[in-house]
């Protein structure tokens, strides 16, 4: 039986959006990549709201091993939207046949 390999995951908000009359929104971006730094590409990695601990939504890693979310296409529940743009939030993979599970914390960035 063969081990699984390691991996680095990263995230960072990339932006939210609070306007009057219109939907919250917020950007987020996991990086995936093996021990080497090389991107893995085709992964699913999930998002969660550091805040309330709900699923916000996921995405699917590109050639570069980025998966980037906007939550406002993903949820309708701007709550939800609002207390993870205060407090953040963190980026799962969970793992497959190949690659072990890891998850990262990415911090806050509003705009208004």
């Amino acid at each position: 039986m063969t081990s699984k390999k390691p991996v680095q995951l990263t995230a960072r908000t990339v932006g939210g959006h609070v306007i009057a009359g219109a939907p919250i929104s917020g950007d987020f971006e996991a990086t995936l990549t093996d021990a080497h730094g090389k991107p893995i590409v085709g992964r699913q990695v999930t998002f969660y709201s550091t805040a309330s601990g709900q699923r916000v939504g996921s995405a699917t890693t590109d050639k570069s091993g980025i998966a980037k979310l906007n939550s406002g296409s993903k949820i309708l529940d701007p709550v939800i939207v609002a207390s993870t743009l205060a407090t953040g939030c963190e980026a799962r993979f969970e793992g497959d046949d190949e690659y072990q599970a890891a998850s990262a914390h990415a911090g806050t960035a509003v705009g208004v």
